[in-house]
């Protein structure tokens, strides 16, 4: 008996779970780790593609998707590793146990809707979702299966379009060539929950081969339910023939919608062109059982419909930016810290510990006003798409505008802001949560007040008097309130008073590099004159120095500083920073006699 085999040194073979058009799977052991996982290896060798749906993979981590760990070359084969569910698929649980109850189906659609909320708040669309993609384990645990690796087989009709996915469940404008979209998603999603509950496709029984299929998809005439029951609704409202009159994967998976509460209204989108003739000219990914995610910088399709309300933020003083993120979102990484007090207010961070002392990326959410150039205009009342600027030099930072304005910025950075090939993909983990999060409701409030001793209680722009002001920055100042009322400005460009707090490791154990300790007003503050730009001096004001509620991360301080930033910039007056970082000194003794006494 051969001895099984190992691939790239690590992964032992156990048994092969299955094979389809995009390639074979099998359960393997990790034999550093001591799991088991699921290995695929295309069937026809196409390494680029392998390497592509691994690096989509790894900006996925939700419950409801296969985690795709890794993907590692033996010899000329290229595998993905990905998690193992013991689980059978919808496809297989219809033909060997019969059709679902609505209940059992709505449960599963539940699911898979939110899995499909998270891909599209990431810009990504799924393209074939069918029975043979979702997964269910005896818990009722439901997943999508896995990324898919490569092309797949092809079934040309004529060399025109080419439409992907599994005939019986395309929605009308893909059959008729159009791109896949969240919208079509949302049909096959409909499409699958259809056959689960009715035992096959909407298309037909698919007994005449799939070109029948394609060609019923394309008429746009789906058979009526029998047995759905209070999941007919939401069937019809999914399968409808119009991509703008089906609702959102955001709102399929609101509670009750799969149970027969009343459909919401979908947002009206203009409509499309019906590329005609196209339906016979396409090429049909035959790959039940497998998945093919497409992604590219346009905005998510049906991602940006208006939540419910407007006011996602509430009051800002109370909304917890931790309740956007998740540690399971960068847990494949490293270990992951929850670190909610570092930083202004309105941030959070996770910082992720890289295996093999490879260092440590803080991955931060924070909460801001309106932007006041913005890349792309933002709507009121809309949630606005995801922004992915091209990344700086060892930063990488997405974010995305609220329906109120207000801002949501994920950026991730090494802590010795050395470049690194994950920061991209761990802030889009991040950020696509948190879009998802917000899609669904408001932001949570948080579980604790801040204390009565904080700077949080404490409008910033009461800290400095108009006579200081006129003195610094002259007569008829404009004033900028910021975020909470946590930072103010005060001047001009050329000439300006800033003003924003901030929490820090205790700087009196800590002290930046670069900066001299000095005091203002009775507090210890440190100087920081900017020599690159030469108009501009900082003077950081320790307000108190506290012990956080929660536990700090091992192997940092126990403690930190709330301060208060003072900023001045004096173009005029540039190339002497004695001068400017002497008025900035000035201004941060009135800040520091003004503040609350701690």
């Amino acid at each position: 008996m051969a001895a099984p085999q190992v691939i790239a040194g690590r992964y032992r073979l156990e048994e092969r779970l299955g094979a389809g058009g995009m390639g074979v799977v099998w359960r393997a052991s990790d034999l550093e780790l001591r799991r088991t996982v699921a290995l695929k290896r295309s069937l026809d060798g196409d390494e680029p593609q392998i390497r592509r749906e691994a690096r989509l993979g790894a900006a996925l981590q939700h419950p409801n998707i296969v985690a795709v760990y890794d993907s590692v070359s033996d010899g000329s084969d290229r595998w993905l590793v990905m998690e193992y569910l013991p689980a059978r698929s919808l496809a297989e649980i219809v033909h060997a146990d019969g059709v679902l109850t609505p209940e059992r189906a709505a449960a599963v659609g539940v699911q898979i809707a939110a899995a499909l909320a998270a891909m599209h708040a990431r810009g990504m669309v799924h393209r074939d979702l069918a029975p043979g993609n979702v997964l269910v384990a005896d818990d009722g645990t439901a997943k999508l299966a896995d990324l898919g690796i490569s092309r797949g087989h092809e079934v040309t009709l004529t060399d025109s379009a080419r439409v992907g996915g599994t005939a019986g469940y395309l929605a009308p404008e893909v059959a008729n060539g159009e791109a896949a979209t969240a919208a079509s998603d949302v049909f096959s999603l409909g499409a699958t929950l259809f056959a689960a509950v009715e035992g096959g496709s909407p298309w037909g029984s698919g007994e005449n081969g799939p070109f029948a299929q394609l060609r019923r998809a394309a008429e746009g005439t789906p058979e009526s339910p029998r047995n759905a029951r209070e999941l007919r609704p939401a069937l019809q409202a999914m399968l409808s023939r119009q991509p703008e009159s089906r609702p959102t994967a955001v709102e399929v998976e609101v509670e009750g919608f799969l149970r027969g509460s009343p459909v919401p209204r979908a947002v009206k989108k203009p409509k499309r062109p019906v590329l005609i003739g196209a339906t016979l000219g396409a090429i049909i990914l035959l790959a039940a059982g497998f998945l093919a995610f497409t992604r590219d910088d346009a905005p998510p399709a049906n991602a940006t419909a208006a939540p419910p309300s407007p006011d996602l933020v509430g009051d800002p003083h109370t909304a917890d930016p931790c309740s956007l993120l998740s540690v399971n979102s960068l847990s494949q990484y490293g270990k992951v810290f929850l670190e909610p007090n570092l930083g202004t207010f309105a941030r959070c961070d996770l910082n992720t510990s890289l295996p093999d002392g490879g260092g440590t990326i803080a991955t931060s959410l924070e909460l801001s006003g309106p932007e006041e150039y913005p890349q792309v205009p933002p709507v009121r009342g809309k949630l606005g798409e995801i922004q992915r600027p091209n990344p700086d030099s060892g930063k990488c930072r997405r974010s995305f505008t609220l329906p109120d304005l207000s801002v949501v910025t994920v950026s991730s950075v090494r802590s010795d802001s050395a470049a690194a090939p994950q920061l991209c993909a761990m802030s889009d983990a991040v950020v696509g949560d948190a879009y998802a999060r917000v899609a669904r409701g408001p932001i949570a409030r948080r579980a604790q007040p801040f204390p009565p001793d904080s700077l949080a209680r404490t409008d910033a722009c009461t800290l400095v008097d108009d006579a200081t002001l006129r003195r610094t920055v002259g007569p008829d100042y404009p004033v900028d309130r910021y975020f909470a009322d946590w930072a103010c400005s005060w001047g001009h460009d050329a000439k300006s008073v800033d003003l924003y707090y901030d929490r820090q490791w205790p700087l009196s154990t800590n002290a930046p590099d670069g900066q001299t300790r000095t005091t203002v007003g009775g507090r210890p503050a440190y100087v920081d004159p900017h020599e690159n730009a030469g108009d501009t001096c900082d003077v950081t004001v320790v307000y108190r120095t506290y012990s956080p509620a929660l536990p700090t991360q091992e192997g940092t301080p126990d403690r930190r500083d709330e301060v208060v930033l003072v900023e001045i910039t004096d173009e005029a007056d540039k190339g002497n920073l004695t001068a400017i970082c002497d008025t900035a000194k000035s201004v941060a003794g009135v800040v520091a006699t003004r503040l609350p006494q701690s």
